[in-house]
Order: C-alpha cells, then structure tokens, then sequence
C-alpha cells in the first residue's frame, strides 16, 4: 500500500466516530501567489519564487491545510467523497494532501499546515543545522531531496557533507552551495550512503514518497516543510517545520 493510501486509510479511522462526514472540505480553484503563500522572504530562490511549484489551499471548518504542487486541480467534496478520492494522478494526490491536512489540522491531530511567512523562511533554515546537530548527531554526510535552497545553503555552511537530489531537469548536474545535484529520480539509489535523508514533503504530493522510502533503506528520514503535516502525524513520520501555521 502506497503512503497516500496509508494516510486515507488513518484519515478514514481519525473520522469514523465523529459527524462530519457529510461535511465539505474545498480546494482552492487559483493556486495562491508567492506572496499569499510566503509572504515576502529576504531570499528570492524559493522553487515558489520561480514558478516550479504552487502552494494550493484547502479550507475546512475554518481551517486551512496547504501543498506544493506542480499540478493543480479545483475540488470541493464532502470528507466522505474525499476518502472515496480517485488517487491515481498527481493531480488529485496534490488536492488530497492539502484536503488532508485541513481535515487533520481542524481535528487538532496536527500543526503546521499553512507555511510559514517572510522572515521565517530564514529562520526555519537557519535553526536547521542545530537541530539536526541535536537530534542525529551521528549524522555528516546528509542526502537533501529535493532543493530547497536557504537549506542547503544553512547545511552547507554548518560543515556537512551535502548532496541534493533533485527532478527539475534545470537543476540536475549543477552545483550549488558546494554540492552536487544528483537527478532524484534516476539517482535515488544512492540514498543509502547517507547518513541522514532530509526529504521534501512535498513527495507526497508528487507520488515521489514511495520510492525515496524504498531506495533510502534503512537510512534515516526526516521530511521538512508543510506538505506532509498530515501524514507525518497520523502515520509517525519525523518532520521539521518550526514555523509552519
């Protein structure tokens, strides 16, 4: 079973014993801009920034959960529809994810659905080799998939030993901030020669997960950012997002 069907499944049982079944939980139809995502960031790399990806929101009961996709689509579904959600394309994995994380979020089962603003960015990058530092202190050679540039470069100044993987063809064979960008798709075997993998949510949301799971073994995995705030909490995975919403 595929981890987005994982997280229906953990989904299905959070509700099972709570009336809303019949609830609707909605989409947005426009992806949000950069600045209604992220507000105004002092750096101006962010995959955001350049059009690569779009953060897409879900409302419900008040509450929003948010995705980075590449693919959009409009959906508005009760939360018994949605657990009956074709999951067969990118697409509708994106609107799921996001869905997901307002259902989850609204049930007080998760945090940090809506990405964080301005300054922040920075900041979440800049706490990250201390905490990484805190928690794998084993950890030198670090695996990132999936660029996230104020990351890499915070890893890199730290000391670690750095690669990226990556599946934006613009990217793949370059360096930046001192390390190699290895296709994340075609190259993904190599996970296991890493210390720790720290992984974009945002896999999730692609249909990308299954196989960084599969390829990285026994390596520890740590996903970042606001994407995967659901299905990190309801099926136990780590995750660093300090000041994700």
């Amino acid at each position: 079973m595929s981890v987005i069907e994982k997280l229906r499944e953990k989904l299905g049982d959070a509700v099972s014993n709570r009336d809303i079944l019949h609830q609707r939980v909605d989409v947005t139809l426009t992806p949000l801009t950069t600045e209604q995502a992220i507000g105004t960031p002092e750096r101006q790399d962010f995959p955001i920034q350049k059009g690569k990806e779009k953060v897409i929101e879900a409302r419900f009961n008040g509450f929003a959960g948010q995705a980075f996709s590449d693919e959009l689509v409009p959906h508005s579904c009760t939360v018994a529809q949605l657990l009956e959600m074709d999951l067969s394309s990118k697409a509708n994995q994106a609107a799921f994810t996001a869905a997901a994380n307002a259902v989850t979020r609204s049930l007080a089962l998760c945090d940090g659905t809506v990405h964080c603003r301005d300054k922040e960015p920075k900041m979440c990058a800049e706490r990250l080799p201390e905490f990484v530092k805190q928690n794998y202190p084993h950890a030198k050679a670090i695996a990132l998939v999936g660029l996230q540039p104020a990351m890499a470069q915070s890893l890199s100044d730290a000391g670690y030993e750095l690669t990226i993987f990556d599946r934006d063809p613009d990217n793949i064979g370059k360096e930046k901030f001192g390390a190699t960008i290895l296709d994340g798709a075609e190259e993904a075997k190599y996970l296991p020669s890493f210390d720790l993998i720290l992984a974009t949510g945002s896999t999730l949301a692609n249909g990308s997960i299954d196989q960084v799971l599969h390829d990285a073994g026994d390596v520890e995995i740590m996903f970042f950012g606001i994407t995967i705030a659901g299905a990190a909490a309801l099926l136990g995975m780590k995750r660093y997002c300090p000041f994700g919403s």
